[in-house]
């Protein structure tokens, strides 16, 4: 076996015990050797004998200059919706919209003028960043689409747009009843009830059901391509809440050979009768595809107001959100999966919903002795999506528990002026990183892609600056809440690591674990905070394979171009 000298660099490997090295070497797809000390065989750059050893070992070792670069481990989404992410990249973008009338312009510049019946699907728009913030309504979508059916979600997810022609597919009507844990917006239109075309959670799926899946081809396409753009960005693992066909289809590309990212699935809540009848657990699988916990949602969004909360919304005094899964199904769920060996992972926005989760989590730990905090049982760590705000009252749990902090520090980007908005002084505690990690929660931070950019070093600018992606404001939205460069690292390399339960193979490299890491030209530990969002790879590697160059990355020391 061929081994490979990275050398002449700064390689920050994660690893506390031994936090920086000049050099990385490899044997296959692990790390053979990584510290300050000197290397096997002779190989140390700094030693005046280097040249000639290098030369003596060529025919066995290959030697790469990192001329001065720095590595860093591999990057890890903690919660990033993959597929879905991977096919929203086809259709059209409503992001930019700026209004209802913009939006409805930037669907027909995609869209074009489909035939009759063809249907049209489109993701990103936020009425709360339109100015003013009002909700769409159908009747702009059907005054340009009056014969195709039009199915738009929204930035968060969890809000549908549609037109009368989706609504007829549907035989969704002013006497159709709202699904559990959904709601189809209804209007009065000249004393008539009918649907406004705004439907929340799950009532969009009564619209969706009625599309047809894209073909297999497409989407081994859509998650190649996807693939590729997210090792440019420096990730080699994702955490993914999908559906059992998304599962069945990365495995399918493992069995293929055309997967270089690893993806831990956390599996929907509705198939873990499924998963306890296999006696399937937390960790079944391989390097590339395994199982790393079961999802569940207890709520809605800050961007819907469907947030459960233990205060009403400002500014709206009937309404305290949705509640997706109740207190009691949020227990019974993580009773079953804990005991089966399964963690938890769930979907909490508003405080209420959280403390839902909490009091969840400490029922099972009295049932099964461990919430998976303490690191006996390593492999069951129970975690929170989102952890988006909870109430002052409830951090004493949180120091007790310690689930795991799943969140996505990208979106205080463009939910600060929503969150001050609707929940008022409430969002002292909102994305309140600095609050968990002092608890003791393990952090591990994604995108919600395609909720948020995919892009890692934007939620490391987020969680360390705690401003816009434009820069505002100046000092940061509640600062008391940033995170240091180093800590925010660790919640992309060794926190993902340590949720799924591969800390002993993935998270930071140690000598035995999987070469994944990336080689940039600056320092995250040593720029300007708002350099940041602007820092990418130069090179991506997954298990000792080059999976991403720039065109200014040669690789051995003859400069051969990847």
């Amino acid at each position: 076996m061929k081994l490979r000298y990275f050398y002449n660099g700064l390689i920050h490997t994660m690893n506390p015990a031994v936090p920086k090295s000049p050099h990385l070497l490899l044997a296959g797809d692990r790390i053979l050797f990584c510290s300050p000390e000197r290397a096997p065989l002779g190989l140390d750059f700094r030693e005046s004998g280097f040249a000639s050893t290098r030369d003596r070992l060529r025919d066995n070792v290959e030697c790469i200059d990192l001329g001065g670069r720095v590595v860093l481990p591999g990057l890890t989404d903690a919660h990033v919706h993959f597929v879905w992410w991977a096919v929203t990249r086809t259709r059209a973008d409503l992001t930019p919209s700026m209004n209802e009338a913009d939006a409805v312009r930037l669907l027909q510049q995609a869209a074009g003028r489909p035939p009759a019946g063809q249907w049209i699907i489109g993701h990103g728009w936020s009425h709360n960043a339109w100015q003013p913030p009002v909700a769409p309504s159908r009747d702009s979508l059907d005054a340009v689409y009056p014969d195709n059916p039009v199915y738009l979600t929204s930035k968060c997810g969890h809000l549908q747009w549609v037109n009368s022609a989706a609504l007829r597919a549907a035989g969704i009507d002013g006497t159709t009843a709202n699904p559990p844990g959904g709601e189809i917006e209804m209007r009065d239109r000249e004393g008539k009830r009918e649907p406004s075309g705004l439907l929340k959670e799950t009532a969009g799926s009564l619209v969706e059901a009625h599309i047809a899946p894209p073909s297999a081809d497409f989407m081994r396409r859509a998650v190649a391509a996807a693939q590729h753009e997210a090792h440019a960005l420096g990730l080699t693992g994702v955490h993914t809440p999908e559906s059992l066909d998304d599962f069945d289809l990365v495995q399918r590309l493992a069995q293929e050979g055309a997967l270089t990212m690893r993806f831990n699935f956390l599996i929907p809540v509705a198939a873990l009768d499924h998963l306890t009848d296999l006696r399937v657990r937390h960790g079944l699988g391989n390097h590339l595809v395994r199982v790393a916990g079961v999802k569940m949602f207890a709520d809605g969004s800050l961007g819907g107001r469907t947030a459960l909360m233990y205060e009403p919304f400002e500014g709206e005094p009937e309404n305290l959100g949705m509640s997706v899964a109740s207190a009691e199904e949020i227990e019974d769920a993580t009773l079953r999966a804990n005991r089966a060996g399964l963690a938890m992972a769930i979907h909490a926005i508003g405080d209420r919903a959280v403390s839902h989760v909490l009091a969840a989590f400490e029922r099972s730990r009295t049932e099964t002795g461990d919430s998976g905090a303490s690191g006996s049982r390593p492999f069951v760590r129970n975690r929170i999506e989102h952890l988006q705000l909870f109430a002052e009252r409830d951090i004493p749990r949180i120091r007790s528990l310690r689930p795991v902090a799943s969140m996505q520090p990208v979106h205080l980007c463009a939910d600060m002026g929503p969150a001050d908005r609707y929940w008022g002084r409430r969002a002292r505690y909102a994305y309140a990183c600095r609050t968990l990690f002092e608890a003791g929660c393990p952090l591990a931070f994604g995108s919600d892609a395609p909720v948020e950019p995919i892009n890692p070093f934007y939620g490391l600018y987020a969680a360390v600056t705690r401003r816009s992606l434009d820069g505002s404001p100046e000092n940061g939205w509640y600062p008391e809440e940033s995170l240091g460069a180093w800590e925010t690292l660790a919640a992309y390399t060794t926190g993902p690591a340590l949720a799924a339960g591969v800390q002993d193979e993935v998270g930071d490299l140690s000598a035995g674990k999987l070469a994944d890491f990336i080689v940039l030209a600056e320092d995250p530990l040593n720029v300007a905070p708002e350099q940041l969002r602007e820092l990418l790879p130069v090179a991506t590697y997954a298990g000792g394979k080059c999976v991403h160059a720039h065109d200014t990355w040669c690789e051995s020391a003859t400069g051969t171009r990847l």
